[in-house]
């Protein structure tokens, strides 16, 4: 029976495997295998929607802990988003915002990745699918290289999709129009008109949704399923977590004991901390729950807690 069954004293039981789940108040603390040890942490790689943030809104206690713990010197946090909606300077004013005291090396996002990956291809030509603000911080980035945004068919060399709250069916048609322009469509459709190669496809990351005040919202995840059923178009590459790139600047400061990853997503915050090798605290404030925890037939986190500050509790 792989969802396990609650014992007479509160814990869950899944069969098999070395772990538990006990309940304390709303908050839900999960031993596995060995003991989460928040003695040898020194630095938290901190998700901000559903973790620190709803919408644009501060998880009070967990926010709270950030700027005493920040204050102390006890920890060291680093915030990885995946949310590409924003910039780093629009995430700098986010944290700041909620009294954080935040520095733009803090600051991790697939839109850093994003910029590494046109530099290394060499792209000149991108078609970005973004909030206007987020063209522009690319633009501004990568101007020493001489790329230009746009949609021209005839030049592009990259198609790319960020999370774009600004998203218009326009949009969407100039994306998959340049694909079949360019790759020619599905198999069935034969839609290649530019002559040249095939134009490559990438995301910043995968998520289906984002966490926000009203409920699970479209995210970039969503977006491309209905791409790939429009004319089968996929990315080459998607970008953000679980991708352990992105968490490269903490581990060249710290030993993999000393760090966690703080999320509420088992499919992106949790396997970014799987693929790096530290350990991941799980909040209940944002996307899994319970019953998630429950169905969930990977390794369980380190820690369940129901906001970020009830680490100290564990």
């Amino acid at each position: 029976m792989k969802c396990g069954r609650r014992g007479s004293d509160g814990r869950f039981f899944v069969p098999g495997r070395r772990r538990h789940f006990t309940w304390r108040g709303g908050c839900a603390i999960i031993r596995v295998m060995k003991k989460f040890d928040i003695s040898r942490k020194k630095a938290f790689v901190c998700d901000l929607d559903g973790t620190l943030f709803m919408g644009p809104n501060p998880i009070r206690p967990a926010v709270d802990f950030v700027i005493e713990s920040t204050n102390s010197g006890r920890f060291c946090f680093f915030y990885l988003t995946n949310n590409t909606s924003k910039t780093p300077a629009e995430y700098m004013k986010k944290i700041a915002g909620a009294k954080i005291p935040v520095e733009p090396d803090q600051i991790l996002t697939p839109l850093i990745t994003l910029e590494e990956y046109i530099r290394e291809e060499g792209y000149r030509s991108v078609y970005l699918v973004a909030s206007a603000a987020v063209v522009k911080h690319m633009d501004e980035r990568l101007r020493d290289v001489g790329v230009s945004f746009g949609f021209d068919p005839a030049r592009n060399e990259l198609a790319a999709l960020a999370y774009d709250k600004e998203l218009t069916y326009d949009k969407l048609q100039k994306l998959t129009t340049l694909w079949n322009m360019r790759n020619g469509g599905n198999a069935a459709t034969g839609l290649k008109t530019v002559e040249g190669g095939p134009i490559d496809f990438v995301a910043t990351h995968p998520d289906n949704c984002c966490p926000s005040e009203a409920g699970p919202i479209p995210d970039v995840g969503g977006m491309l399923k209905l791409l790939e059923t429009t004319n089968g178009m996929k990315p080459s590459h998607v970008f953000g977590k679980p991708s352990p790139s992105l968490l490269q600047p903490v581990l060249l400061q710290f030993a993999k004991d000393e760090i966690a990853v703080v999320g509420d997503r088992l499919y992106t915050d949790k396997a970014i901390a799987d693929n790096a090798g530290v350990d991941f605290v799980c909040v209940l404030s944002g996307e899994t729950t319970p019953a998630d925890l429950e169905r969930y037939e990977g390794t369980p986190p380190a820690i369940v807690v129901e906001t970020f500050d009830k680490v100290m509790e564990g």
